[in-house]
């Protein structure tokens, strides 16, 4: 199983998210929400109903998302079926102000063929030699964008944000 799997179904994008939401998977759903923002989809559902871990690069790559899509008029963005930890490190950086968190307990309306619609992806390769410069850089867009949405996060991320200024 891919960590990221997608379906489009008419307007709406959905992402599954499978066991962990870090810097690794990231690379993949900023990719593919790039792709499909290019393609006209402006509504997006990310699901983290398999996943059981965030980190912070994860959760800046959804913000960064979510604020870039605020440029559509008719965008949508929410993400659903989020476990207690995963619901309470989002909104410790202010981000249910920024979109919609939807706990686990709350029922899904759900496309009916959605399973079948589904395609692991994990077409998101960096060349070795461009590796550490991409990763420095999703890592300081993601708390770029986790500051944007919330100034208390300034402090949160001081250390981030030296590391990688010294790399």
């Amino acid at each position: 199983m891919q960590p990221i799997s997608i379906a489009c179904f008419n307007q709406d994008v959905w992402i599954r998210v499978t066991g962990r939401g870090n810097f690794q998977s990231s690379f993949a759903l900023k990719q593919l929400v790039q792709e499909t923002i290019n393609k006209g989809y402006i509504r997006y559902v990310i699901d983290l109903k398999e996943c059981d871990q965030l980190d912070s690069t994860f959760m800046g790559t959804v913000t960064g998302i979510a604020q870039r899509l605020r440029q559509y008029p008719e965008s949508d963005f929410k993400v659903v079926n989020v476990n207690n930890s995963n619901q309470e490190l989002m909104e410790n950086l202010g981000l249910d102000e920024l979109f919609s968190i939807q706990p686990l307990s709350i029922k899904q309306e759900l496309p009916p063929d959605i399973n079948a619609a589904f395609f692991a992806t994990s077409s998101c390769s960096i060349p070795p030699t461009e590796e550490k410069a991409k990763i420095q850089e999703l890592v300081i867009s993601a708390h770029e964008a986790l500051v944007a949405a919330n100034k208390e996060n300034t402090e949160k991320f001081k250390t981030v944000f030296e590391i990688c200024s010294h790399h």
